[in-house]
């Protein structure tokens, strides 16, 4: 399987009953292959290593920023 990469925004981090996490991405309307490459991972039950690199759009929005 090739690598799927898409743009993409974290809209949400919550934990879940058993400790675990769920991360929801919001993806562009762009990105519909990808989504449809995630639905078939998802339909045959395929795990994978998520890299997340951040875009630097030029924007000096310091609101946009991740605080540490």
């Amino acid at each position: 399987m090739t690598d799927i990469v898409f743009p993409a925004q974290v809209v949400k981090v919550q934990t879940l009953a058993d400790g675990g996490l769920r991360v929801t991405l919001d993806l562009p309307e762009t990105a519909i292959l990808a989504a449809a490459q995630l639905m078939e991972c998802k339909r045959v039950g395929v795990a994978g290593m998520v890299t997340f690199k951040a875009i630097d759009d030029g924007t000096k929005d310091e609101s946009r920023r991740i605080k540490y």
